[in-house]
């Protein structure tokens, strides 16, 4: 750390295009393409774990748990990344990872809330919008390209979410407030995902995502005098499921934020990540009384159909994604 004066700008920086070379050879072994693989996984993750997020709630946890815990452990998770990088760290750049973690921070704590007041199979497939989000930041924001087949896969995208939320709109039910605080977690993930995309291979991607995670984790905890030290605790029934959600959280986060680091393609990866939705129906419909969750009855068949239609949507969506590739 002596000599750090003397050494040369690090070439992942705002401004240089240079790719870190060990991202690249993992771009190689999966192809142009494969990689969307990976967020369809992190979408099953993430469905699965929005039910048992709201079974962990049901039980007595609290968005202590589902911030500061969850985020905490995150933090932890992503810290070996550091060693896999084998560039230095551009400490004058810290803030860039910081804002992102700032962002992460926002759209997981009104993800949370949205699973708390409102039904998964709403709450979840309204996220899809964010796809949408994404290609705007990107477009607007960075003027980063968007191919027509992504534009029409945007458009299916969000005309699938918006029929699967509508559905839910009835007299006396809390759902514009669920379609809000699910809208602006949308928002505040898209910003993350195009600020990854972009600073990330700049900055040293594996640098930049163990510095966001690691922001993250000191973020949440500046949160929990607001949310109160005694909400940590919870009875003994609840944390099995805060356990299960908290590993169900850090495997789509890895890798999502990895995917978008690595192969820059934050619309594309965002499509598929859609399909959340999607699978946030099937295990409602299929696995909901595993967990305790009695979506499938109290919404009835009609409703359920109409958010499957917009599920099929989504899933057209991807597989224009996967056709347009870059």
């Amino acid at each position: 750390m002596g000599n750090s004066a003397r050494q040369e700008p690090s070439p992942y920086l705002p401004g240089n295009s240079k790719s870190l070379p060990r991202t690249g050879a993992v771009r190689n072994v999966l192809g142009p393409r494969m990689h969307l693989l990976l967020p369809l996984l992190a979408a099953i993750a993430f469905a699965a774990g929005s039910l048992v997020y709201k079974r962990a709630l049901s039980e007595g946890a609290t968005l202590a748990h589902a911030v500061v815990v969850n985020n905490v452990v995150l933090g932890l998770a992503f810290l070996p990344l550091l060693a896999l990088d084998p560039h230095p760290v551009p400490w004058g750049q810290v803030h860039l990872p910081a804002i992102a973690a700032t962002a992460f921070v926002l759209g997981h704590l009104l993800n949370v809330a949205s699973l708390r007041i409102g039904d998964v199979s709403v709450a979840t497939p309204l996220l899809g919008v964010k796809v949408v989000f994404v290609a705007l930041v990107a477009r607007f924001a960075f003027g980063e390209p968007i191919s027509w087949l992504k534009g029409i896969a945007a458009v299916l995208t969000t005309s699938g979410v918006l029929l699967t939320g509508a559905t839910d709109f009835k007299p006396g039910r809390r759902s514009g407030l669920t379609t809000a605080l699910a809208l602006g977690c949308a928002a505040a993930f898209s910003v993350t995902d195009v600020l990854i995309q972009v600073w990330a291979s700049r900055f040293g991607v594996f640098n930049f995502l163990a510095l966001m995670f690691g922001s993250l984790a000191v973020e949440s905890l500046l949160l929990l005098p607001f949310l109160g030290v005694r909400t940590l605790v919870a009875p003994a029934t609840a944390w099995r499921w805060i356990g299960l959600a908290i590993g169900l959280s850090a495997i789509q986060a890895i890798l999502i934020t990895t995917t978008i680091g690595v192969w820059k393609d934050a619309a594309g990866v965002n499509v598929v990540y859609g399909t959340r939705g999607l699978w946030s129906l099937v295990f409602v419909w299929w696995a909901g009384h595993w967990f305790g969750n009695v979506e499938r009855h109290e919404t009835g068949p009609g409703r359920m159909t109409l958010r499957a239609a917009g599920a099929v949507l989504i899933l057209t969506a991807v597989v224009l994604s996967v056709l347009g590739g870059k």
